[in-house]
C-alpha cells in the first residue's frame, strides 16, 4: 500500500500595531526556532505562509532570517504561499481590495524570491462562495481550508483525503482540506505518537493526503510550548520519527500534490471557517446553549455526528457584536474607497503610500475576540485607527493642499440607516452620530495619529461565568489554550458590569446628585434623562473658517414616573487651522415645576498605558491624585483639566468657561488570552458637572473647549513643594547674607 502523504504548512503573521517587542519574543521564542528545527532536517519539505505585515518587520529587523527562506526555497524544501498582504478577512472586503492585497503579496515574492505564489494562505479559513471570482483573477488556484466545513456540507471523513474542486461564477480553484484531527494533536502528543496515527488517518484506513495547516506561533508563543517543543525537543523528535517512518508516511507540497494528484470531486462550501471560529461569533448567550448542545450529543454517543452537523455562527457576526468593530471596519473601507476615487487627482506613488495605509487597517486581528484578545487590545485598535488617519491626512493634504482649511460632510459611515457628521480641518476630524445622543464617536488628531476617544463598552461575554477569584494554575502538560480558563489576576469578578449604553464622548447624563466614581463605574447611579442614547435633531453648518454642527433634542428628566421636559441644544465648531474644537450648550426648562438636577458630560479617552507613571492627569496645574489615567478621582471647582502624554511629549486640554466638578474612573473590561483571563484598560471615563436650576421657560448656557498641545502643561508647585523651596531660599538668603558679613569684616580687619 501507498504511504500517506503528509503536508505540513505553517503560518506566521503579528497584527498591524502590536508592540515591536513582543514582535522580537515570538521571533525568538517560535518563529526562529522552528527555521534552525527544519533546516537540520533537509529532508523534510513544508509549506509557509508569513503574512506581509510579518514581513515588512522581517525586512526591517531580522532580513538574514529572510535570506535562510529564500535558501530553503531556492533547494525546494519551502514552499511559500500568498494571501492578502495586510491579513484581513477577504470576504469583508470590496472585490477591488481582496484582489489588491493578493496581487501585493504574490508580487512581494516573486520581487523577493522568484516565485510565482499560486496559493493562498485564507485568514482564520474564512471562506464565503464567491472567493473563487477575485481569488483566481489575482492569480490563485488552491488554498487550504479547514476540514470541518466540507463535514458540514456532508462530505464524509473517510473521504477528506485528497483536494477539492470548487468553483463560482465559472472560476475554478483547488481547496485542500487541513485535519483538525492533527490541529489538536500536534505539538501537544506525543511525537512518536502523531507520526504512527500519520500512518493510518483516515476513519475506514487507507491512503491519502494528511495536511496540517496552523499557526506557527503554536511552536513556542502559545502557554508551554516554547519548553515543549524546544526544550524537551518535541519538533525535532517528530521531524526525526518522520524521516524514519517513509515506508508509511511521506512529505509531499501543494505544488506536488496539483501535479500528482486528482481532486477527489466536486464541493460547494457555504459560509465559514474552523469550529472554534463559529462558536466565538455568536453572542455570549448562544455560546453558551451551543456549548450545552454539543455536550449533550457527546452524552449520547452522538459527539462525531455533532462534529459534522452543527455548526456556530458567522465571521461577520462579530460587526453586529461589536459596534466599534463595526465602526473601525467602515471607517477602513470608507477611506479604501475614497482612495480609489481620487486615484487620478493623486501623485502616483503619495496615491500607494494612502491606500498601503488603508490596506493596512484591514487587518483582520483587531476586529474580532475569541481566544485571543483581539478586540479588547486597546493597542490594536489603535494600530487600525493610526493607519486610517493617516491615509486620511495624506489623502485631505493631496486633495487640498498644506494650508489650513475646513470642511464636513454627511454620511452613513457605518450603514445603520441614519448618517453621521464629519468635521474636519488640516488637523483633526470628529465623528459624530446624531441619531444616538448627539454622541462624538471619534476625535482624531492628526499630528499624532491618533483616535483621542477609542474606547470599548463593557459587555458579558460567555467566558466570564468560568472566570475565578484568584489565579489559576498553568495550562495542564498536553493541553491546548481551548483545554480552560485560567485566571491571571485577583480581582477580575469585580469588573464584571456591564453598561446600557455604547460608550463614546459628548454623552448628556442627568442625575440627582453629583455622583461617586465608584458608583458610577459599578453601574449604580440612576439615570434621570432619556438623552444619552436617544435622536438628536440636526443641522449642519458650512463656513468659509468654520463649520458648526447644532444638536437639539426636547427630552425629559424622570422621577417615579413623572417627566419634567428640558431641551437640550449643543453646537459643536471647528475652524480651519485650530488643533482643537468647541462646544456650546443651551440648557431650557419646559416644565411647570422648577426644575433642579445635576448635568454631568460624559467623554472618553484613551492616550493607551493607562498606569504608566508618563501618562497622567493634571488639574488646574497640578498633578491629580492618584495621577495616573488608570485611576478613580473627584474634583471640585475645576478650570481646566489635561491628559499628559509625556512619552510622546503631549497633552489633551479641557476647558470649561466656568468652574465645574469632575468625576473620572478607568473603564476595564475583562477578555480572554491564549494565558488566561485578564484585565483591559479600554479607556478613562471623564464626567464634567454642575447643578442645573431652571423655572419654566428659564434657560443657562455652558461651553466647553478641547484642544491638543506639543508638549506637558506648565505645573504648579504644590504647597508642601514650594514651602520646602521657599525654606531652602530663605536658609541661603541667611548663609549668602552672612559670608557677604564675614568677608565685609575681613575686610575692614585688613584694612
Amino acid at each position: 500500500m501507498d504511504p500517506v502523504r503528509f503536508l505540513l504548512c505553517i503560518h506566521n503573521h503579528q497584527p498591524v500595531g502590536n508592540f515591536d517587542y513582543v514582535i522580537e519574543d515570538a521571533y525568538a521564542r517560535a518563529y526562529l526556532p522552528f527555521l534552525d528545527v527544519l533546516e537540520q532536517h533537509p529532508t523534510i519539505s513544508w509549506a509557509l505562509h508569513n503574512s506581509g505585515c510579518f514581513w515588512e518587520w522581517l525586512e526591517k529587523n531580522h532580513p538574514e532570517y529572510i535570506d535562510r527562506i529564500g535558501k530553503g526555497v531556492e533547494l525546494g524544501q519551502i514552499e511559500l504561499l500568498a494571501g492578502g498582504f495586510y491579513e484581513p478577512i477577504l470576504p469583508a472586503l470590496t472585490p477591488e481590495d481582496r484582489r489588491g492585497q493578493v496581487e501585493k503579496l504574490r508580487r512581494y515574492l516573486k520581487e523577493r524570491f522568484g516565485i510565482n505564489a499560486r496559493g493562498l494562505w485564507l485568514t482564520e479559513r474564512v471562506w464565503e462562495p464567491d472567493l473563487p471570482v477575485d481569488l483566481v483573477d489575482a492569480g490563485i488556484t488552491y488554498l487550504p481550508i479547514d476540514d470541518t466545513q466540507l463535514h458540514q456540507v456532508g462530505v464524509a471523513p473517510d473521504r477528506v483525503r485528497g483536494a477539492f474542486l470548487t468553483e463560482s461564477a465559472g472560476r475554478v480553484m483547488r481547496l485542500f482540506p487541513a485535519l483538525m484531527s492533527l490541529r489538536y494533536r500536534i505539538p501537544y502528543a506525543n511525537a512518536q505518537e502523531v507520526v504512527d496515527f500519520l500512518g493510518n488517518p483516515f476513519p475506514g484506513g487507507g491512503t491519502g493526503l494528511a495536511l496540517y495547516a496552523d499557526d506557527g506561533e503554536k511552536f513556542g508563543i502559545w502557554p508551554g510550548t516554547h519548553k515543549l517543543v524546544y526544550q524537551e525537543r518535541w519538533l525535532d523528535k517528530f521531524l526525526t520519527a518522520l524521516e524514519k517512518a517513509v515506508d508509511r508516511v511521506t512529505m509531499t507540497t501543494f505544488a506536488r500534490e496539483i501535479e500528482e494528484s486528482q481532486p477527489v470531486g466536486l464541493v460547494y462550501l457555504p459560509t465559514g471557517s474552523y469550529v472554534e471560529m463559529g462558536k466565538w461569533s455568536l453572542p455570549a448567550d448562544y455560546q453558551e446553549t451551543y456549548g450545552r448542545v454539543r455536550d449533550a450529543l457527546d452524552a449520547v454517543d452522538l459527539g462525531e455526528e455533532a462534529k459534522l452537523f452543527v455548526r456556530g455562527g458567522f465571521w461577520r457576526n462579530f460587526f453586529a457584536r461589536y459596534p466599534e468593530s463595526s465602526w473601525m471596519h467602515m471607517r477602513a473601507l470608507d477611506g479604501s474607497g475614497r482612495c480609489r476615487a481620487f486615484r487620478s487627482t493623486m501623485q502616483k506613488g503619495v496615491w500607494k503610500e494612502t491606500r498601503d495605509h488603508f490596506w493596512r487597517a484591514q487587518c483582520n486581528c483587531a476586529y474580532w475576540h475569541g481566544v485571543f484578545g483581539g478586540l479588547y487590545l486597546p493597542h490594536l485598535r489603535h494600530g487600525i485607527y493610526q493607519e486610517i488617519i493617516r491615509g486620511e491626512a495624506l489623502l485631505a493634504r493631496s486633495l487640498r493642499g498644506r494650508g489650513a482649511w475646513v470642511g464636513a460632510r454627511e454620511v452613513d459611515l457605518d450603514l445603520d440607516g441614519h448618517n453621521e457628521i464629519v468635521l474636519e480641518n488640516d488637523t483633526l476630524a470628529l465623528y459624530l452620530d446624531p441619531d444616538r445622543g448627539g454622541r462624538l464617536l471619534e476625535w482624531d488628531d492628526r499630528s499624532a495619529a491618533m483616535n483621542l476617544i477609542n474606547v470599548l463598552s463593557r459587555r458579558r461575554e460567555h467566558y466570564h461565568s468560568q472566570v475565578q477569584e484568584a489565579p489559576g494554575e498553568e495550562l495542564p502538560e498536553g493541553g491546548t489554550i481551548h483545554a480552560g480558563i485560567k485566571t491571571k489576576e485577583t480581582g477580575l469578578r469585580e469588573l464584571m458590569t456591564y453598561d446600557w449604553y455604547d460608550r463614546a464622548s459628548l454623552s448628556d447624563h442627568f442625575f440627582d446628585e453629583c455622583p461617586d466614581p465608584g458608583r458610577l463605574e459599578r453601574g449604580e447611579i440612576h439615570e434621570l434623562g432619556d438623552f444619552v442614547n436617544q435622536p438628536y435633531n440636526h443641522e449642519l453648518i458650512e463656513g468659509r473658517e468654520e463649520v458648526s454642527l447644532r444638536l437639539w433634542r426636547v427630552g425629559g428628566i424622570w422621577r417615579d414616573g413623572q417627566s419634567q421636559a428640558l431641551r437640550l441644544e449643543k453646537t459643536v465648531c471647528v475652524k480651519a487651522g485650530e488643533r482643537r474644537y468647541t462646544v456650546a450648550y443651551r440648557y431650557r426648562s419646559l416644565a411647570e415645576e422648577p426644575l433642579r438636577v445635576w448635568v454631568a458630560v460624559e467623554n472618553h479617552f484613551n492616550l493607551l498605558a493607562a498606569n504608566a507613571p508618563d501618562r497622567f492627569l493634571v488639574i488646574n496645574g497640578r498633578k491629580a491624585r492618584p495621577a495616573i489615567l488608570g485611576a478613580e478621582g473627584t474634583g471640585r471647582s475645576v478650570e481646566w483639566i489635561a491628559l499628559v502624554d509625556d512619552w510622546q511629549g503631549w497633552h489633551v486640554r479641557v476647558v470649561p468657561e466656568k468652574p465645574v466638578d469632575y468625576c473620572r474612573y478607568p473603564v476595564r473590561t475583562v477578555s480572554l488570552s491564549e494565558s488566561g483571563a485578564e484585565s483591559n484598560d479600554q479607556g478613562l471615563a471623564l464626567l464634567l458637572l454642575f447643578p442645573l436650576e431652571l423655572g419654566q421657560g428659564e434657560e443657562t448656557t455652558f461651553g466647553l473647549s478641547f484642544s491638543v498641545h506639543n508638549g506637558r502643561p506648565a505645573l504648579k508647585e504644590s504647597r508642601a513643594r514650594r514651602a520646602t523651596r521657599t525654606g531652602l531660599g530663605e536658609r541661603r538668603q541667611l548663609e549668602s547674607r552672612r559670608e557677604s558679613s564675614g568677608r565685609s569684616k575681613l575686610t575692614q580687619v585688613q584694612g
